[in-house]
């Protein structure tokens, strides 16, 4: 048996918990140059500040449904997250990144995936696990894990994503390896598996239940969940971010740097709760985690592992 590993208030840990000047723009800058005296790039630093000071000004517009709210980002962003440009933008970017021997520790996903995995060799022994990364983006994690189990990894593994960056994986010989899908329900279904680990993606979805209904239902023996964006009610908001901030790696000059627009549904925590505890379930793990998927200032963080009784 596991002992349940328990954190924070319950809120986590957001922006405007902080005091002080941190409540302002001044702290990104202060962040930004404390960073820079390790490593000096100018317009990185005024990308940061930019960033900080656009958000401060944004005031997310707020709809009471999901196709409302994905109108409006489609008149600003074509095809919001599906979005040709972003795709491909992150595919390269993230290429560039491992051709530069990237730290691919450094992504704010990567502790509680280590979590998972040793969860997993500890119950199972020295095998492979069968993983999905929901949301894997451009398969970061799994190229990660290749470091630990080697090739095997790619074929006991699933990056779950939308069909145009699973379309873009086509055109990049980092990700040849790699098992993309667009249909969770078919991964699931075809394949045995150990492990489902998701990072800041539930809130992007019409749905951010759906997918989390399906892994439950199938008795899924280890659930991850990181860079959550929780609240005591559901709001759907339009998120905008600029095209930097998107992606592992530095920022190409060359696409610009637009703003992206795209649907945010903050998720109630309980609901989550309630749909794995109903399928037997136990929590493993509930802290306040990464709050690096926040989007709101009432929203709040949480890292949550369930485990299959």
């Amino acid at each position: 048996m596991f002992p349940t590993i328990t954190g924070g208030s319950g809120g986590g840990l957001t922006q405007m918990d902080l005091s002080g000047c941190f409540r302002s723009g001044l702290c990104h800058s202060r962040i930004a140059f404390e960073e820079v005296k390790v490593n000096f790039h100018p317009k990185a630093v005024a990308r940061k500040l930019i960033s900080a000071i656009s958000a401060k000004a944004y005031e997310p517009p707020e709809f009471e449904t999901y196709d409302d709210a994905f109108e409006y980002c489609r008149q600003k962003t074509s095809d919001c997250y599906e979005s040709s440009l972003l795709c491909r933008y992150r595919y390269e970017k993230f290429d560039n990144f491992l051709k530069d021997d990237g730290n691919l520790f450094s992504s704010p996903s990567a502790n509680l995936l280590l979590f998972s995995i040793s969860l997993f060799l500890r119950k199972e022994g020295a095998k492979v696990p069968h993983l999905i990364d929901f949301g894997g983006a451009c398969g970061e994690s799994i190229i990660l894990l290749s470091k630990i189990f080697g090739a095997e990894i790619f074929l006991n593994s699933w990056v779950c994503e939308s069909p145009a960056q699973v379309e873009e994986s086509h055109n990049w010989e980092f990700a040849k390896n790699i098992q993309y899908a667009s249909d969770l329900s078919q991964v699931v279904v075809g394949n045995i598996i150990d492990i489902f680990f998701t990072s800041g993606t539930i809130q992007y979805l019409s749905d951010p239940y759906e997918p989390l209904k399906t892994i439950a239902v199938a008795k899924i023996p280890i659930v991850a969940l990181t860079r959550n964006n929780f609240s005591l009610n559901t709001k759907i908001v339009v998120q905008r971010s600029l095209l930097s901030s998107n992606g592992a790696g530095k920022h190409i000059d060359e696409y610009g740097n637009p703003y992206i627009y795209y649907p945010n549904t903050s998720v109630e925590k309980t609901k989550v709760m309630e749909i794995f505890l109903s399928q037997g379930y136990r929590i493993l793990i509930d802290t306040s985690g990464t709050a690096s998927g926040v989007y709101g200032s009432e929203n709040f963080s949480g890292d949550i592992v369930f485990v299959k009784i």
